[in-house]
């Protein structure tokens, strides 16, 4: 069965960003984010570990992490624009169009996770968590950055008015979520309270709006509960248990069954349960809608 929302999503970003990483170098609101989530990210990461970048569009975050640590990223979005604009890093080499409900790899094979105002694109997060959780080696670490809705404290999750493919959730029930799809929550963080208070009054702040605003929530949240009403969670959580990665067999899984893919004739082929995956100018499309 069709989802909306994610034909939607897809759909927004493969006609509507055509040049998102051009966007990343420019937005005051994306370079912001940058500014807040790559050290954060960095400071969880240990030199050669392997993460997922979790529907994680055209990469700019993830090529400012891979040039700052020696670690390896794998890319995955909805969007097949997004995925080839990827391939502008030549250090974003291993990257897929892929569903975060239904990952192409095999379990335990990452020591990390990212995933960046993501979660709030489907109803629900969970089967996406679920995913991101067995694809981590124990112990394994997530980080998620997301943005959280004062509105829907009360209900948790309610949809956006003409927007299927955008919820809008609270920071309660996102890290509900987190706990119920198994991960242990390490540290919550809360980011954006000071231009959520103004972002009326100033309208699309400037870079140097939001480092003044940084400023004052760093006092700001020093008060108990103010940090919970940021505009930004910056959830980092954990898989239980310790232990290395393992190596993949094959780079990619069927996300259908999670058995090693195959190459045939040009193609990406299940042993399993027989199904083919197209291969588009080097790139795997390996979503199961």
């Amino acid at each position: 069965m069709r989802r909306i929302d994610k034909d939607a999503n897809r759909a927004f970003y493969d006609s509507e960003l055509p040049a998102e990483r051009s966007r990343f170098r420019v937005d005051p609101s994306k370079l912001h984010t940058a500014e807040l989530l790559v050290p954060w990210v960095l400071a969880a990461l240990n030199p050669g570990d392997r993460v997922l970048d979790v529907a994680g569009g055209a990469g700019s975050y993830a090529s400012e992490i891979v040039r700052r640590a020696d670690v390896s990223v794998v890319g995955i979005d909805i969007s097949e624009a997004m995925v080839r604009q990827r391939r502008e890093d030549d250090l974003l080499s291993v990257n897929a169009v892929a569903d975060m409900e239904a990952l192409p790899f095999e379990a335990g094979i990452f020591d990390a996770a990212m995933v960046v105002a993501a979660l709030h694109h489907v109803p629900d997060p969970i089967p996406a968590l679920r995913e991101i959780l067995r694809v981590l080696r124990p112990g394994g670490t997530l980080l998620a950055y997301e943005p959280c809705s004062i509105t829907a404290r009360r209900v948790g999750r309610k949809g956006v008015a003409g927007m299927s493919h955008e919820f809008a959730v609270s920071r309660p029930w996102l890290l509900a979520r987190f706990r119920d799809a198994g991960f242990a929550i390490q540290e919550v963080r809360g980011a954006n309270l000071t231009i959520r208070a103004i972002s009326p009054l100033t309208g699309s702040p400037s870079l140097r709006v939001y480092r003044a605003a940084d400023a004052v929530d760093r006092f700001a949240c020093l008060v108990p509960g103010l940090a919970g009403l940021g505009k930004v969670a910056m959830i980092r959580a954990s898989k239980s248990g310790s232990g290395a990665r393992v190596e993949a067999a094959a780079p990619y899984a069927c996300p259908r069954c999670k058995v090693p893919l195959e190459t045939a004739d040009g193609a990406l082929a299940c042993p399993s349960c027989s199904s083919v995956f197209d291969v588009r100018d080097g790139i795997p499309l390996l979503v199961l809608d």
